[in-house]
């Protein structure tokens, strides 16, 4: 299975939909980028989180700051954690 595949496989329809406003991809198109696009995208939503911790400070992380955390996790231990690696 491709990595699109599998992103678009775990993604929820918030998710998607976040996706699709932040970066215009519809979420149908989601599971044709190739594995660059998913690393490119995947390095951009971890932006989206570290902007989003910066600005929040010792505040609360804002709604858009948790989608992309929600996102970063689940793309993170499906296609970067060692498949040794046991989960926290």
């Amino acid at each position: 299975m491709t990595e699109a595949k599998t992103v678009e496989g775990l993604l929820s329809k918030a998710q998607l939909e976040f996706i699709q406003s932040e970066f215009g991809h519809e979420p149908d198109a989601l599971g044709v980028l190739s594995d660059d696009d998913i690393d490119n995208l995947y390095d951009r939503i971890c932006d989206i989180e570290v902007e989003e911790t910066m600005n929040a400070g010792d505040g609360e992380l804002s709604e858009r700051g948790k989608m992309a955390e929600g996102i970063v996790t689940l793309i993170g231990d499906a296609l970067y954690r060692p498949k040794d690696e046991p989960e926290e």
